[in-house]
């Protein structure tokens, strides 16, 4: 690393000299961090890092040791007429002279101490400013297009136009692009001909009169350039650290009001010609994208037609987007078509210009190829691929869903890192596997990125010869780098998992009402999970996101009804959003109301019900094994446990967390909790008042219980559960307190082994269901039901449910 920062160094610096140039960037950039790090170890007032200059007890400012720096090397560059150590060794003490003044600029500007205000920031600002110009001239860059003195009257026409470009970028409120543009025109060019900032000057002057354009700037000030200054602002709290925060009200001031603008006669113009086109384009692009991906896998496993296939691309023929032999075209053809289904904007966007510099491509290709027009292959494959773009664009406005926030940087990153250990991997595997030595390590790893980065088919590397097996393992790294950085880009967004206050305050009237029907209802009030209202708010489903499934549980909230209009809006906005709609636990009277929105669904699980009045005799023969050993049961409701005691509640039901007949049922997700003051408590103690067994039941309506939490202690076993159950039972049959109006009982969802654990308690079995969209969704909606359900549960629905399909 250091013979390659030497020698890049040195071609960028010794043959223009600018040797001292570079070693004053590095003399600021080094002061800068520096000094940042030593005053936000002050501000954390670490022991171990000397603090603040006070001598006499008054602060010095490091501006004033930057300005004396400046000055050293400064007037010592001018003064002194040493060789070129010397001035070397003054350019790096100005530098760092510089580092310290741009680090307190703030503080000049307003000549009051804002280095931890929101100001400061102005601070890193000029820095980072500072440092891009000088990177600039090192790399030999001049200011308006090379313009350095002198020279003849075109060279100042051109510097004058350039600095016409920078003008015109800071009256547009582009401080930055201005600046910059300074040194790089190209910046200043594409500044200026963009809209201006909503708060400008150029907009006070120009948009005035001109609302359409004014509203199109503010909706991109609040859009975009919102999303670039938080990142910037992360960056900057992560290098600077974090500025005081400032009041609300100052923050609210700053953002723009956004002024909706009814469209042009053009726009209306253009809906009613392109409206009738908008559909079947969007239909014609994914079915277009899905049989190019079949033709990509039949051509790639049919040796003969891949081997002419390719022949023929090699002697200057073309194909149509997408259309070549092979799984990586396949797989992302694949990708895509399903993303556009879901009418992902990113999607859109991603394949509109791919799809467009891949027809100018092949278009240059059959103009240069001699001949190549008389081939009517060349011109079916530019037909089909211009049938793709102009479906594309026509269906523009049918792709509308905007993805994650973060799926640029995720998907950066997940690039970056992605090809570091693929290209890593694929090395290993040349390395290990060439058969014409001796192996090295350069064309290994050379032959690994471009074959892992590249969308080539199958060639051979000088020096290079590896089995079959070892290309297609390679391939394989390539297609699933590819895949995980399409994902990235085109993650569908999260959804607010996190229920309001609002809204719980309105579940639970709604199951004051109507909680009875559903002995999954009180579930419901996971703080976990977000909510989907009715229009009307009489009805409510609640769901989770999860990988882009959003995952409703049990019934609707509220009347039945009400249920359609909950049904049909929460599946309005999942296709909004792009997620894959699906219901877990769904009971028989919802799972009609959601197949008859379109859903399908499978018998994923059973429910025993016991009914307190026909309990049968062998519970209580039970109770008296249970008590003749010394064990006895606590039964109380939440709200009569003390505070203290739910530490040590709470700590065996972590510690418990695998054990339990019914751990992988549906659960409430706390325990103590001051808004469930109804919900039943009942411990199991042996005879040295030591808790072994654990059970919480929430209510349901107003005459029942659903087991909600089961925990046991692994030496204790099954029998302190089984006692705990009976009591409940036998107290509610017996109208003793807590459980007095209780007369039916649900005991979650069973587990493997449901059948033979409650047979002796004669439930009855209720049936739950699974429901989804679409059969090809339904290994990622069972992904998503393990998650937030557990992974025992899951497997066990779908292993006992997979014959019931309906």
């Amino acid at each position: 690393m250091r013979h390659w920062l030497g020698g890049t160094h040195g071609m960028q610096t010794s043959g223009a000299g600018r040797e001292q140039l570079f070693l004053l960037l590095a003399g600021l950039v080094c002061s800068f961090l520096f000094i940042r790090f030593s005053t936000r170890m002050i501000r954390r007032q670490v022991s171990w890092w000397p603090g603040n200059v006070q001598p006499g007890g008054m602060h010095i400012h490091h501006v004033v040791f930057g300005q004396v720096m400046m000055i050293i090397g400064g007037v010592g560059a001018f003064g002194i007429s040493g060789g070129p150590v010397a001035h070397d060794i003054l350019a790096v003490v100005f530098g760092m002279g510089c580092g310290l003044v741009l680090d307190e600029f703030a503080l000049v500007l307003h000549l009051e101490d804002v280095y931890w205000k929101e100001e400061g920031r102005r601070s890193v600002d000029a820095v980072i400013l500072s440092v891009a110009v000088i990177g600039l001239l090192v790399a030999g860059e001049a200011p308006l297009g090379g313009y350095v003195g002198g020279g003849s009257y075109g060279s100042y026409a051109v510097a004058a136009v350039l600095l016409g470009f920078v003008v015109l970028c800071l009256l547009k409120g582009k401080v930055w692009t201005g600046l910059l543009g300074v040194m790089v025109p190209v910046l200043a060019v594409v500044g200026a001909l963009r809209l201006a900032r909503p708060h400008s000057p150029w907009a006070r002057w120009r948009y005035a009169a001109r609302p359409r354009r004014m509203a199109r700037a503010e909706r991109r000030e609040e859009g975009a350039r919102r999303r670039v200054m938080a990142a910037k602002t992360a960056v900057m709290d992560a290098v600077a650290g974090a500025p005081t925060p400032v009041s609300l009200a100052k923050r609210a001031s700053a953002v723009p009001t956004v002024v909706e603008v009814p469209p042009s006669r053009l726009e209306l113009l253009l809906g009613r010609v392109l409206g009738p086109l908008r559909g079947p384009g969007a239909v014609i692009a994914v079915w277009y994208l899905r049989l190019a991906a079949a033709v990509d896998v039949v051509s790639g496993l049919v040796g003969p037609l891949r081997d002419r296939v390719r022949a023929a691309s090699g002697g200057g023929h073309v194909s149509a987007f997408l259309v070549s032999p092979g799984f990586t075209g396949a797989a992302l053809a694949f990708v895509l078509s399903v993303s556009l289904r879901r009418r992902k904007r990113a999607a859109w966007l991603l394949t509109t210009v791919a799809t467009a510099a891949y027809t100018v491509a092949i278009a240059s290709t059959v103009a240069a190829a001699p001949g190549a027009h008389r081939h009517a292959a060349d011109w079916l494959a530019i037909a089909l691929t211009l049938v793709l773009l102009g479906a594309l664009l026509v269906s523009r406005t049918a792709f509308n869903v905007r993805g994650e926030r973060r799926n640029i940087a995720v998907g950066l990153l997940s690039l970056v890192v992605g090809a570091a250990v693929a290209v890593g991997a694929g090395t290993l595997l040349v390395q290990a596997t060439d058969q014409d030595p001796p192996s090295r390590w350069g064309p290994s790893a050379r032959y690994a990125a471009v074959r892992t980065l590249t969308l080539s088919a199958i060639f051979d590397h000088p020096g290079i010869r590896v089995p079959w097996w070892a290309d297609l393992l390679i391939n394989l790294i390539s297609v699933a780098l590819l895949l995980l950085v399409v994902l990235a880009f085109l993650r569908a967004p999260r959804g607010r998992d996190r229920l309001l206050p609002a809204d719980e305050r309105r579940l639970r009237a709604l199951l004051r009402a109507d909680g009875g029907r559903d002995s999954f209802g009180y579930f419901a009030l996971r703080r976990d999970r977000a909510v989907c209202w009715a229009p009307d708010r009489r009805a409510a489903i609640v769901h989770r996101v999860v990988n882009g499934v959003t995952l409703a549980a049990g019934d609707p909230v509220g009347p039945p009804a009400a249920w359609p209009a909950a049904v049909a809006h929460w599946l309005d906005t999942a296709r909004r959003h792009a997620w894959v709609a699906a219901v877990a636990h769904a009971g028989d009277s919802a799972a009609g109301v959601y197949t008859a929105a379109g859903l399908h669904g499978l018998d994923s699980g059973v429910e025993p019900v016991v009914e307190v009045g026909a309990l049968p005799a062998e519970p209580a023969r039970l109770r008296q094994a249970m008590e003749g050993a010394g064990y006895t049961v606590v039964v109380r409701r939440e709200r009569e446990v003390a505070e203290e005691e739910w530490v040590r509640l709470r700590q065996l039901a972590d510690a418990w967390r695998r054990h339990g007949r019914a751990a992988g049922g549906v659960r409430l997700g706390r325990l103590g909790d001051p808004a469930d003051p109804g919900c039943v408590i009942a411990e199991c103690r042996d005879r040295h008042d030591r808790t072994c067994a654990l059970l919480a039941f929430v209510p349901w309506g107003e005459d029942g219980l659903t087991l909600a939490l089961l925990r046991h202690d692994q030496e204790s076993g099954h029998g302190p559960v089984d006692l705990v159950l009976t009591e409940v039972l036998l107290r509610a049959r017996t109208g003793a307190e807590p459980v007095a109006d209780v007369v039916r009982v649900s005991l979650n969802l069973a587990p493997s082994d449901g059948e033979q654990a409650y047979a002796g308690y004669r439930p009855r079995w209720v049936t739950r269901h699974l429901l989804y969209e679409r059969r090809a969704e339904l290994p990622r909606v069972i992904a998503a039901a393990a998650y937030t359900e557990g992974l025992r549960l899951a497997a066990a629905r779908t292993a006992r449910a997979s014959h019931q399909v309906y």
